[in-house]
């Protein structure tokens, strides 16, 4: 009888995984129709059939009487190509129906949307708002790489080299992704400005890797192709999270380059722009991009704030017009030097919602549940539920964290222990070796998940030490590696099961890690959670699964050998 009640308990705590495993949110996001070209000269933006041969794209001049160019030199896998043509309409209804071409239209002109024990801690009280001191107990975004497509991020005082690096320029003449604007150093300070530092001010993500591509030149200033590349470039470079603080008119090419980024797994973040007005401007207004509006110090949307379809959720953007009402970060100065400024705009509001998605990267999540715990947290703004001002409510990272700590990391934790301690009671291991054996494998599945909530000071043995062992190769060798095909299998357990199965000591011990993984990479295939890397999503899930069985076939034979040396017969 025992025996069936354990089984019927390991069987639930699986169908649990499976019924409460995390939904999607989906985007309300909309395509708008391609822009409209005249019959001027003008550029024209060619996106042609991944891996075009230089013959493909030869015989392509040669039918239209056209020269094209690869709009940067890292384009040539996505066939990104621009022309100045004499006619720009008649260029555009000739290629139609060509199979060459998957998008074309005319150049779409973007520009940056924002103005222009850490001491000025106390003039931050967009941190405060969102809760970032969360965000830096739950690991500050340690491993995550954060691609800022801006006008370029440059060294200052209080975003320092160890936090910026690689990068490219996609802008003309620029050789290097540095600053000659602001506008980009401001935003990248906002998702990674150094923090208790004791000199300036805080971030949201000081932990991450920001990684530069200027795509907007002095003046704030960019093309749609040159920003898609970007875009491409960054994904290729092994960016989790990608920040576009700027906007512009409808761009297919771009709209096709945001898609895709987030279908290979990315968080794209974009403003949603500063006209005051109804309707949000691309990439803002994707429904695959995570849209963002602003709010001022009041927490009501900003003046400036554009709003609409596309505005996925709202966070603080500023108001310079009251006093320390706008967005302080350090940047550059204009003279060589650095400067703490106060700017405003939805290009603001847009790193808050970069870096809070980063530090949920950071602690195991991918981007379609980082993205789910954003929306399922935010404080609700506004006309009640979803709305297109405030879209799922303000930015509420504190609350992001206590949502993974309680419903993947807190459930993870009690589903665990309790298939440690059926098994082992099916096993028929006396009761104080079993919840032995469940509370190995509590903390093993969902880590001591409640740490980050005790307001103790962030440090690396507390972050970690909150973690399911799962995600520990991603905390200490970056996010990605949480997600290795070798460690999400039943390699680790079934090694431990060997190696320490036999010993009166350990045997436990080994047992509770085998259930606990077990419990983690069958919820990891139940939700999605986890992205084996070299498998798509199907294959992917039943790797997991398959493994997550086998891990328990583990720890079943580990009890039973604790079984047969309780009984004397080992």
């Amino acid at each position: 009888m025992r025996k069936l009640s354990s089984f019927f308990v390991i069987a639930l705590c699986l169908a649990l995984i499976w019924l409460l495993r995390p939904a999607p949110i989906p985007g309300t996001g909309f395509d708008e129709p391609p822009a409209q070209a005249t019959d001027a000269p003008g550029v024209v933006v060619f996106d042609l059939v991944d891996n075009a041969s230089d013959a493909e794209i030869e015989a392509f001049e040669a039918r239209y009487g056209i020269d094209v160019e690869y709009s940067s030199d890292v384009s040539q896998d996505e066939a990104l190509v621009r022309a100045t043509v004499p006619d720009a309409r008649a260029v555009l209804q000739a290629v139609a129906g060509d199979p060459l071409v998957e998008v074309a239209e005319p150049e779409v002109r973007f520009e940056a949307t924002g103005f222009p024990n850490d001491p000025m801690w106390d003039k931050q009280w967009n941190m405060r708002l969102i809760d970032a001191p969360a965000g830096w107990r739950a690991g500050s975004g340690r491993g995550v790489k954060v691609a800022v497509l801006d006008t370029g991020v440059s060294v200052v005082e209080d975003l320092p080299e160890a936090r910026v690096v690689g990068g490219k320029s996609f802008i003309r003449g620029a050789k290097t992704p540095a600053d000659d604007h602001g506008h980009g150093t401001h935003v990248a300070g906002t998702i990674a400005q150094a923090t208790n530092n004791a000199a300036g001010v805080a971030g949201v993500a000081p932990e991450v890797t920001i990684v530069p591509y200027k795509v907007l030149n002095g003046m704030g200033f960019g093309s749609s192709d040159g920003i898609a590349a970007a875009v491409d470039e960054a994904v290729d470079q092994g960016a989790q999270v990608i920040n576009l603080s700027l906007g512009g008119g409808h761009s297919a090419v771009l709209h096709k380059a945001v898609n895709e980024a987030v279908a290979r797994g990315v968080v794209v973040v974009a403003a949603a722009g500063n006209t005051g007005r109804r309707g949000v401007g691309c990439p803002g207004h994707a429904e695959d991009v995570i849209g963002v509006s602003a709010v001022g110090p009041d927490d009501t949307r900003a003046f400036y704030s554009t709003y609409g379809p596309g505005v996925e959720i709202a966070a603080p953007g500023g108001d310079t017009r009251q006093a320390d009402g706008g967005v302080l970060q350090d940047t550059i100065d204009g003279k060589g030097g650095h400067a703490y400024r106060a700017f405003q705009g939805t290009s603001m509001a847009t790193p808050h919602v970069a870096g809070a998605a980063a530090v949920l990267i950071g602690m195991g999540l991918d981007a379609e549940a980082a993205t789910t715990a954003l929306y399922a947290t935010a404080v609700d703004r506004g006309d009640p539920g979803f709305d297109e001002v405030y879209g799922h409510g303000r930015l509420d990272l504190g609350a992001a964290v206590r949502w993974v700590g309680t419903r993947h990391n807190g459930l993870l934790f009690g589903l665990g222990g309790l298939m440690g301690l059926a098994l082992s009671l099916l096993a028929g291991l006396r009761l104080r070796s079993s919840l032995g054996v469940g509370a190995v494998a509590a903390v093993t599945a969902g880590g001591l998940f409640f740490l980050p909530w005790l307001g103790l000071p962030p440090n690396a043995l507390l972050e970690l030490l909150s973690r399911d062992l799962i995600s520990w190769p991603g905390f200490i060798l970056g996010a990605e590696w949480t997600h290795f095909p070798l460690w999400l299998s039943a390699l680790v357990p079934t090694f431990l099961a060997f190696l320490l199965g036999p010993s009166r000591l350990l045997g436990g011990v080994a047992a509770g890690v085998c259930v606990g993984m077990a419990a983690g990479l069958c919820f990891g295939a139940a939700a999605g959670t986890l992205e084996p890397w070299w498998f798509g999503d199907l294959m992917g899930r039943a790797w997991l699964a398959v493994n997550g069985v086998g891990a328990l076939m583990s720890a079943l034979g580990v009890v039973g050998m604790q079984k047969m040396r309780q009984d004397g017969m080992l």
